[in-house]
């Protein structure tokens, strides 16, 4: 009986960190949009930069690795990248070796319904949707969004 609640004892911790490390209590990477506004349309820089000195394995349920939404001052939303769109319902896995940086970049004309946003400040608020880190399901959702401000210029 001793040598069985020896074994407990010395195996919680290690369970403790290995949850840390898949998604857990820390994220071991870093997730960020960053918009570029030009006169005809905005686009919006997705990152996500692996901190950790292993390789990083996100699952998403489907071709939708990113949700991007972007509402006016009042906070109302005038766009959003899903709506629309349609995406293959499969598995898709993004792979980041230790210390590298996965990027992608979405575009939005500044159209609604046909009709061009009026000039003025927006905020963009991106969120990361993968199911899965390294084979272990996210529980801990912090760290998974990333807002920004930026500014639609002039109709020209």
């Amino acid at each position: 009986m001793r040598g069985v609640l020896c074994v407990i004892l010395f195996l919680f911790p290690f369970s403790l960190k290995g949850e840390a490390n898949h998604g857990e209590i820390d994220h071991p990477f870093q997730f960020s949009v960053t918009p570029i506004a030009g006169h005809e349309k905005v686009e919006f820089e997705i990152l996500i930069r692996n901190t950790g000195d292993y390789p990083l394995s996100f699952e998403f349920p489907t071709s939708q690795y990113v949700e991007i939404s972007v509402a006016d001052s009042s906070g109302n939303e005038v766009y959003r990248y899903s709506k629309g769109r349609f995406f293959l319902q499969a598995l898709q896995t993004i792979k980041i070796d230790p210390h590298q940086t996965f990027r992608k970049v979405e575009k939005w004309n500044y159209q609604v319904n046909g009709q061009r946003v009026p000039e003025g400040q927006y905020t963009v608020t991106a969120t990361l949707l993968p199911r899965k880190l390294n084979d272990y399901p996210i529980k801990n959702k912090q760290g998974l969004a990333n807002k920004k401000k930026f500014n639609i210029p002039e109709e020209k």
